[in-house]
């Protein structure tokens, strides 16, 4: 009886001394709700606007009449921009493609593209020619000039016939590259991404994540910082705005906020925001997540008050790029910093300017 109570005792002391184990947050939630809700449907939308750009051009190629131009310039416009919300998705089948940097090298190289055509003869898988091809390329194509002049360039023009081919090349090239990324979402690729949800280097949380920082200081210093002279002693350069020739400069910056904000927030579902809060519920954070949904806002609103283009824009309105640069290197520094921090994930990448 007496060896009895010792042994209850002991037991009770055992269980005393363990501490409970504190719950995590759910990060399968998080990437189930990513990848289901927010990435293969984008990815399936682009894949159906690039369809939809390739039925206009060939239908333009046929006739090359004003209305086709006007269609064929809608479906390449509805293309680039949702193009603005798959870009940040930069890891494993995209990357593994080259998706981001074929499709979307600005400042486009009008010479070389010229050039290209003017020879009929090129490799537009080459590296020498990565500015003469994507969506800066068909930009220029489809806007440079007058009206008028753009059609003469693909109906009458010397080199007519090898414009027509170029253009159909350059839509075809990024159906073929793009095919297999949605392939590979659906074929097991899904699965891979939910499963690797620790926060180790080579998770699909840290993949996710550093993509999504690397495309928002992209977009601070592509979309305005080098443009607006930020980076070059107040010299500016507006020729280098994306979108430069169609001037859809302005909107594809705000659509790039609003779906990185959407990337932060998982859109309608669990998000890094979320797992902010559920760190901030034990560990007091000096920043929160409504505080960084916030400064997303901010920055949309500095940028929609600039005047569009934004090519046009840039010579007389120093103030106004600077105030939208400052906010967007402010929403920079938090997810550099404090995001990772709170979350323990690691910033992977390096870069030079300071943030």
């Amino acid at each position: 009886m007496r060896l009895l109570y010792f042994i209850i005792i002991g037991l009770f002391m055992v269980t005393a001394c363990k501490k409970p184990t504190a719950p995590e947050f759910d990060r399968t939630a998080l990437l189930t709700n990513m990848a289901n809700i927010e990435i293969k449907p984008a990815l399936v939308q682009f894949t159906e606007n690039l369809v939809q750009l390739s039925d206009a051009a060939t239908i333009f190629e046929s006739s090359t009449s004003f209305d086709n131009l006007t269609a064929l310039r809608s479906a390449f416009k509805n293309a680039y921009t949702q193009f603005e919300k798959i870009k940040m998705y930069d890891f494993g089948p995209a990357a593994n493609h080259g998706i981001k940097t074929s499709m979307n090298t600005y400042p486009t190289d009008s010479e070389k593209i010229n050039a290209n055509i003017t020879s009929g003869s090129y490799s537009l898988g080459a590296v020498s020619n990565v500015d003469a091809i994507g969506f800066p390329a068909i930009d220029y194509l489809l806007y440079d000039g007058t009206d008028s002049e753009v059609l003469n360039r693909f109906a009458v023009d010397p080199d007519a016939e090898n414009a027509r081919i170029y253009l159909s090349a350059l839509i075809a090239k990024m159906n073929l590259d793009f095919a297999p990324v949605q392939s590979e979402w659906n074929t097991g690729y899904t699965e891979t991404f939910i499963n690797a949800n620790g926060t180790d280097i080579g998770s699909s949380i840290s993949l996710l994540y550093n993509e999504f920082v690397k495309d928002l200081e992209l977009l601070k210093n592509a979309k305005i910082g080098i443009p607006a002279g930020f980076f070059s002693g107040g010299e500016t350069f507006p020729t280098y705005v994306e979108a430069y020739y169609s001037s859809e400069s302005k909107t594809l910056v705000l659509t790039s906020l609003t779906a990185l904000k959407a990337v932060f927030s998982g859109g309608g579902g669990i998000g890094f925001d979320d797992y902010m809060d559920f760190v901030d519920e034990t560990e007091d954070l000096p920043l929160t997540s409504g505080e960084i949904l916030a400064q997303f806002d901010v920055c949309y609103t500095k940028v929609n008050a600039l005047n569009s283009p934004l090519s046009a824009d840039i010579p007389v309105n120093y103030d106004g790029f600077n105030e939208a640069f400052q906010e967007i290197k402010k929403l920079v520094a938090y997810a550099k910093t404090d995001i990772p921090t709170a979350l323990g994930v690691l910033i992977t990448f390096s870069d030079t300017d300071g943030d």
